[in-house]
């Protein structure tokens, strides 16, 4: 049975790491995007507002269960390669409130958890370019 190198294991890595990196910049953008579309929507943007804001914010959602599978699989190869939990909004109760009530307090809460989760974003990201950083040092 052969087993692989660490220049081998990392060779691997590496791409992985860099497209993780990249899908948690596209969530990014998707979040900036749903909490433009979330200001328009608390200053009257009505129903249309809603439903693009929680679409962008499915999009960032989608871009981050990619990036987490991504981690995922370097982290099986490489254990010290963890980027933490991924910050995944599933919606719940708020999100039903912003759309069928669709008022002020339910616009504010949910722009307040696109703010919480972009943080949380920002904070993995982090996370996943040191990890690249790292890598690229020992690839090198």
């Amino acid at each position: 049975m052969m087993t692989m190198t660490n220049r081998e294991i990392i060779g691997k890595a590496l791409p992985m790491v860099r497209e993780a990196a990249y899908q948690l910049e596209r969530a990014q953008d998707k979040l900036d995007s749903a909490r433009n579309w979330g200001v328009w929507d608390i200053l009257g943007g009505g129903f249309i507002a809603t439903l693009v804001k929680h679409g962008k914010m499915d999009d960032a959602n989608d871009c981050i269960r990619q990036a987490a599978r991504l981690m995922e699989r370097v982290q099986r190869m490489l254990p010290e390669a963890y980027a933490g939990e991924a910050p995944i909004d599933e919606g719940g109760f708020g999100r039903m409130a912003d759309v069928v009530f669709d008022g002020l307090f339910a616009d504010l809460y949910m722009q307040s958890r696109v703010k919480d989760q972009r943080r949380a974003v920002d904070g993995m990201l982090s996370r996943v370019r040191r990890i690249e950083r790292e890598l690229t040092r020992m690839a090198n």
